[in-house]
């Protein structure tokens, strides 16, 4: 009987970037780096997140984000992980914890710049490798959550 198989799009957002951020830190493929501790997400934050495994969350976030809809630039994603602000209006998130995370993917095979597109030429895409990699914890995922 053949194996069920299951991509990112199939399984809850929240337990796949739980499942892939538990990888990547058990794994230890990204770096956190020293000023990872003090860093705020975006202008709309008064102080750094509580959680110390929050890089681990948003890589995974970012490689989710990738996935699902692919040429997305650095300005898109401040936008798309910024916050509202008490009055309503819309702060944009860090650009370089951002772009610290992207390259960190980029330098374990999971994302790639793409420069054959025309219109978005330097976004970042999924390279093969990434997919499969990606697929493989989105299948643990749904076949625990089955159990």
């Amino acid at each position: 009987m053949a194996t069920p198989f299951f991509t990112v799009k199939d399984v809850p957002a929240q337990d796949f970037i739980r499942a892939y951020a538990e990888y990547l830190k058990k794994n230890n493929k990204i770096k956190i780096p020293e000023w990872g501790s003090i860093v705020k997400t975006g202008l709309g934050k008064e102080i750094s997140p509580i959680d110390q495994d929050w890089m681990y969350v948003r890589a995974a976030a970012l490689a989710r984000k990738i996935y699902v809809r692919g040429h997305w630039g650095v300005g898109n994603l401040t936008h798309m992980f910024g916050s509202v602000n008490d009055n309503g209006k819309h702060e944009s998130g860090s650009g370089k914890v951002i772009r610290y995370l992207l390259q960190q993917l980029e330098a374990i095979k999971v994302l790639k710049k793409d420069n054959k597109s025309l219109l978005k030429k330097g976004s970042r895409i999924v390279t093969k490798e990434g997919q499969q990699d990606l697929n493989r914890i989105a299948t643990q995922v749904a076949l625990a959550a089955r159990k």
